[in-house]
């Protein structure tokens, strides 16, 4: 077993200690699924020729978690995800904030697709860049106004 299998098998025993239904595939990639009450959370990781993870949640919503060094990071990055879902679940809201996130992906998926395949308009990139300086700024409100859960 070369070093990149060994650590992926680190991650992966300490996943499924945790709960994690894990499948690897070819010693450079595992898809990680965890379920609790009504919330599936579904990671993949793989392991690039630089000895790195790259790890990105696919559900609930798809969101890139990053690059990492070492096997604990990635264990620990899912760990602290999990708690903060876990959390964040029994918000009355946590379903429209799973909506919210996925309707951004997608939009932001449309806005490379328009922005790569046709001519722009200045004036209607303006207009997007408005209204995404809208939902930050929407943003810093709710999270200055709100309690923390």
């Amino acid at each position: 077993m070369n070093g990149m299998s060994a650590s992926q098998a680190e991650i992966d025993m300490t996943l499924t200690q945790m709960g994690a239904n894990v499948t690897s595939l070819h010693g450079i990639i595992s898809f990680i699924r965890f379920r609790f009450e009504q919330t599936e959370l579904f990671y993949v990781y793989n392991i690039n020729a630089k000895d790195q993870y790259f790890l990105q949640m696919v559900k609930p919503y798809p969101a890139a978690a990053g690059l990492f060094s070492h096997p604990q990071d990635v264990i620990q990055y899912i760990k602290s995800d999990i708690k903060q879902f876990k959390n964040a679940s029994n918000s009355n809201v946590f379903g429209e904030f799973v909506t919210v996130n996925q309707n951004l992906y997608d939009a932001a998926a449309k806005i490379k697709d328009v922005f790569m395949s046709y001519n722009v308009p200045k004036a209607e990139m303006l207009k997007l860049k408005e209204k995404a300086e809208e939902i930050s700024d929407l943003l810093n409100k709710i999270k200055d106004t709100s309690s923390p859960l």
